[in-house]
């Protein structure tokens, strides 16, 4: 059986969606590419941060990190400013706030447990019209960790592949290493047990009680 196109208008989306239950840090997973990336081009780590904007319940700044290969550093990208309106169904309206150019991208959260898993489907194309199949798509699976079992994968890839109709070998897998973007830097402090610090801290507290 053929599978067609989905337009915007006719998808469907995460039920009783709960936008403050999807705030928060995801973990790119995997993600849709119409073209081959080399090794070196791929962004690792990547992660997004999704937060309101300002005192706003109904606008989202999705604040981004990554890191290239061999690179011991992170960058920073975005923030995109996302219309959220607490739907599902979203509009990214620019993935840079000096940014002039209205994008007007259609983002919608396709499904979503939200402390697992998150399916994400846009629409690139200029001037797109959501009653009609997007020429240039987008999907990113996205974790609340940086690796999701084969549990809530299996699932979303059906979706892509039998709702969306995309060849899941398009799909790239983004890169993780041990070491997060938001890991903290070590301070290089030594952590003392607790017994030690009582035997250094008792003589101190007796000899200012004695000359107090």
């Amino acid at each position: 059986m053929e599978c067609t196109i989905p337009s915007f208008s006719n998808l469907t989306v995460q039920s009783n969606f709960n936008l403050q239950q999807f705030l928060g840090r995801w973990y790119e997973i995997k993600w849709l590419s119409d073209e081959y990336h080399n090794e070196s081009s791929i962004w690792r780590d990547y992660s997004q941060l999704f937060q309101f904007e300002n005192n706003s319940n109904q606008r989202l700044l999705v604040f981004g990190k990554a890191r290239l290969i061999n690179e011991e550093n992170c960058f920073s990208f975005g923030p995109w400013l996302i219309v959220a309106n607490n739907s599902a169904k979203m509009i990214v309206e620019t993935r840079d706030l000096n940014s002039t150019t209205k994008l007007n991208w259609p983002y919608v959260i396709l499904s979503t447990d939200y402390i697992n898993y998150a399916l994400i489907y846009g629409c690139m194309s200029k001037n797109y019209i959501q009653d009609n199949p997007c020429d240039d798509s987008i999907v990113w699976i996205f974790s609340r960790k940086n690796s999701l079992s084969d549990e809530y994968l299996n699932p979303l890839h059906n979706i892509i592949e039998n709702i969306l109709c995309i060849n899941l070998t398009k799909l790239e897998k983004t890169p993780h290493s041990e070491k997060s973007c938001y890991d903290l830097p070590s301070l290089g402090l030594k952590i003392y047990p607790m017994n030690i610090i009582i035997f250094i801290i008792l003589p101190i507290l007796y000899l200012f009680l004695i000359y107090k």
